[in-house]
């Protein structure tokens, strides 16, 4: 597939590049502190490695996940690397609410799988959505499966 994709969904979106690019200069202002000897540097230090670690895991986690819809199917990328679906392998795609992996938290995250003609079950990087953006969610998984009736083969 070529990268004019036809659609192209990112999890989180803009705001969440936003704060990772202003977690990331937090991390070199408090690294930045720690190396001129400020008071309580070794405070600093601390504080810029915890920053650091958690804005690489929220770049690699998060920020690489996507999914881009074209004319000869779905190319998806996981945190390593790319995977691709061509339209006449999917049968249907299906939403589905997932329990959240903290069980203090009573919201359900919606996730999308795509059902296969062999039967197996795949789960797609995104859409994705916390129960707060459940509108946005069904409008990407319509568009997706607009893209999937209108390039499957044998549909007029």
């Amino acid at each position: 597939m070529t990268s004019n994709a036809e659609l192209s969904f990112r999890i989180l979106g803009a705001s969440a590049r936003w704060a990772t690019a202003l977690a990331a200069l937090a991390a070199i202002g408090a690294g930045g502190a720690a190396g001129l000897g400020v008071p309580g540097h070794d405070q600093w230090v601390g504080c810029s490695s915890v920053l650091a670690a958690g804005t690489l895991i929220t770049a690699f986690g998060f920020l690489g996940r996507r999914l881009e819809a074209g004319q000869d199917g779905l190319r998806y990328r996981t945190v390593l690397r790319w995977h691709r679906l061509e339209w006449n392998e999917i049968d249907r795609f299906e939403d589905l609410r997932v329990q959240p992996g903290d069980r203090r938290l009573s919201t359900h995250n919606l996730r999308v799988v795509a059902k296969l003609h062999s039967g197996e079950a795949v789960w797609l990087p995104v859409p994705y959505a916390g129960s707060v953006d459940a509108f946005s969610f069904e409008d990407q998984l319509r568009a997706l499966r607009a893209a999937h009736h209108h390039y499957r083969p044998g549909t007029p």
